[in-house]
């Protein structure tokens, strides 16, 4: 409950806000009993008030407020009525009866405003008050009482818009029509089928756009039918409603078989519409050629690609499918390989269909791109490869695999494992003795160790021997890939490798085992005599806790290594155990800037109130990342501790 004497007052204070602040305290109350005062504030200078006293007559809402609202409605000032009317919209279906009233209202602009806000609210009981606005001797009104309607999607709304379909005005007409294609009631495809008939290009032009909003998949081929004629002798239509009846027409499963004839009056159409559309109208005309998958329109997309300076991965997958159907099941039309060997801006396009085609027949063609085409090509070529997944297709890869080029044995290598599984163990662990690039042999590695089979894991192990360094660190590699018990052992016997390398890839294959056993053989890596080999170490460390982990850590909080003592005592923070606080403290008051720093971020994340008179000691820290983490440390503890004490 408010008080009506001073809200009252407020609101006609001479400060905004005291004003914007009534309007508020109104719209929280709901209270009706201010709604002449609300609208008179809808005009005040201050916009904040204004938005205000909006936003309190929507929160009230109702019946009252709705008609308070409709006197705006007949203003001359355009900004007041928008805004009377977005309130009668946010009203929504509480607004309807007042609404229903200014249907018979004798200014014809406000009738019309009227029947929009019924529209925006959509709720489809209000058609039956419409219907009798059909013979309304204003056209604008009978144009929006069939755009309004189609909107509503009423049930029994047809036979009002058929009737509309007849008026005298031909911008009610398309009005009409357009509402019978938003209303989708199927008994209005014979009359638009009439409108195609006889009607003007404005209008055939709406008629087409409805006939693919209403008709089903069974209805649209005898509308295409019905269609060609006008089609074939040239009629103008936009190709997207074309392209929506095909697709319905021609969907999987469709009975419609077209014949010749009807295939080629809508090619040549389209074909028309490539030549003279923009982007958006060629590439449904593209679509158009996929749906009637003929080889012929193969050039037309050609042409297409070739006269684009980029082409989106949106644009790519449409005609990748454009050209995959317009080939189906046959030969590979000659455009295609001679224009994929060209190795233009259509390679792409073209190679990404052959693997969605999974042609055998491309394999060659593939085969020679190998050397010739660019990285982004090549990864489509392998790709492509892969697909297929012929005999002839992994020889291919097989091959790859010995090329001079580093970027082709990776990719090749990849896809193999992907494709042969078990059968690509032998080959891709032959190609990895001979690896010398360090991203190839990672990748090979990465491969092999997904298979993850009994005979992977025996040829990671063999490679712990090997008298290559590289090769060691990669069988440590692939060894935490692999991700069993099995694997630890091995790793245990790699941790003491001469090789820091080696030894830094252990630790870290070890730690992602992510078993308990593991966790004695990791922390032992802290104490190695290469600082790089312990701080992989802490690093793989992160998001492991237990004891074991918390004293090794507290140990290497001595180390004479600096990093290696930031990134322990980092850990221990995120441990967020209050046991390591002295500990960390001691850091914070003797350690170097940087560790300082990390200390003061620990004590933070453990939360440790104990530690605030140590961490005010360093607000004034000549290292600005020093007094950065202290003041984050301390305002956060102390309001966490001011919380507690509440």
């Amino acid at each position: 409950m408010i008080d009506h004497d001073n809200i009252r007052q407020m609101l006609g204070d001479d400060d905004p806000y005291v004003r914007r602040d009534a309007c508020e305290a109104i719209g929280e109350a709901r209270d009706c009993g201010f709604l002449q005062d609300l609208v008179r504030l809808l005009k005040d200078e201050h916009p904040g008030v204004k938005e205000s006293a909006l936003n309190a007559l929507t929160s009230i809402g109702g019946k009252h407020v709705a008609e308070a609202m409709a006197p705006l409605l007949r203003l001359e000032d355009v900004a007041l009525r928008n805004i009377g009317i977005e309130i009668l919209q946010l009203i929504g279906p509480e607004a309807i009866e007042t609404l229903a009233g200014l249907l018979k209202d004798k200014d014809d602009d406000v009738v019309k405003f009227a029947i929009d806000i019924l529209a925006s609210i959509g709720e489809a009981e209000a058609a039956n008050t419409l219907a009798p606005l059909a013979e309304h001797r204003n056209p604008n009104v009978r144009a929006s009482v069939a755009v309004c309607i189609g909107r509503l999607k009423a049930q029994g709304s047809a036979p009002t818009l058929l009737k509309i379909l007849n008026d005298g005005e031909e911008w009610v007409r398309f009005s009409a029509i357009e509402g019978l294609g938003l209303l989708q009631d199927k008994s209005a495809l014979a009359p638009l089928l009439g409108v195609m008939a006889g009607g003007s290009g404005l209008l055939k032009e709406a008629a087409i756009e409805s006939l693919g909003r209403i008709a089903s998949h069974s209805d649209a081929s005898e509308v295409l039918v019905k269609l060609e004629e006008f089609v074939r002798f040239g009629g103008v239509i936009s190709p997207n409603s074309i392209v929506r009846l095909l697709e319905k027409a021609l969907s999987p499963g469709s009975s419609f078989r077209p014949s010749r004839e009807f295939k080629e009056a809508y090619f040549s159409f389209l074909s028309s519409a490539m030549e003279d559309g923009e982007f958006d109208c060629k590439t449904t005309a593209i679509k158009g050629f996929g749906l009637l998958k003929m080889p012929e329109g193969i050039g037309n997309v050609l042409r297409f690609i070739n006269s684009q300076k980029e082409l989106s991965e949106e644009t790519e997958a449409l005609l990748v499918d454009a050209i995959v159907s317009m080939t189906g099941g046959g030969p590979i039309p000659e455009a295609l390989k001679t224009e994929v060997l060209k190795g233009g801006k259509a390679l792409k396009v073209i190679v990404g269909a052959f693997g969605e085609l999974k042609s055998e027949e491309a394999v060659p063609i593939l085969a020679s791109l190998i050397g010739k085409a660019a990285k982004h090509e090549l990864r489509e070529v392998v790709t492509a490869l892969e697909s297929i997944g012929s005999p002839d297709s992994v020889d291919v890869l097989m091959k790859a695999l010995k090329n001079p080029d580093g970027h082709t044995r990776k990719i090749s290598a990849r896809a193999l494992g992907t494709l042969l599984g078990e059968d690509a163990v032998g080959p891709l662990f032959e190609a990895l003795q001979k690896e010398t690039y360090r991203d190839v042999l990672e990748e090979m590695t990465d491969t092999v160790a997904a298979i993850a089979s009994e005979s992977v894991k025996k040829g990671l192990c063999a490679l712990l021997s090997s008298k290559r360094e590289e090769l060691r660190e990669m069988g440590a590699r692939g060894l935490g890939l692999v991700g069993d018990e099995e694997a630890l052992r091995f790793l245990q016997e790699a941790a003491g490798d001469r090789s820091p390398n080696v030894r830094k890839m252990s630790y870290k294959s070890m730690a992602r085992l992510g078993i308990p056993e593991a966790a004695d053989s990791v922390v032992r890596g802290l104490k190695d005599e290469n600082d790089d080999v312990k701080l992989s170490v802490l690093k793989a460390l992160g998001g492991w806790t237990g004891e074991l982990i918390k004293s090794a850590l507290l140990e290497s909080l001595r180390d004479r290594n600096l990093w290696v003592r930031y990134h322990a005592v980092a850990l221990l923070g995120d441990m967020e155990d209050a046991g390591v606080e002295d500990a960390v403290i001691e850091v914070l008051k003797k350690d170097e800037a940087p560790v300082k720093a990390a200390a003061a971020k620990a004590l933070e994340a453990i939360g440790s109130s104990r530690a605030l008179p140590e961490l005010k000691v360093f607000l004034n820290h000549p290292d600005a990342q020093v007094r950065a983490a202290v003041e984050n440390a301390i305002e956060r503890i102390g309001s966490n501790a001011d919380f507690r004490d509440r």
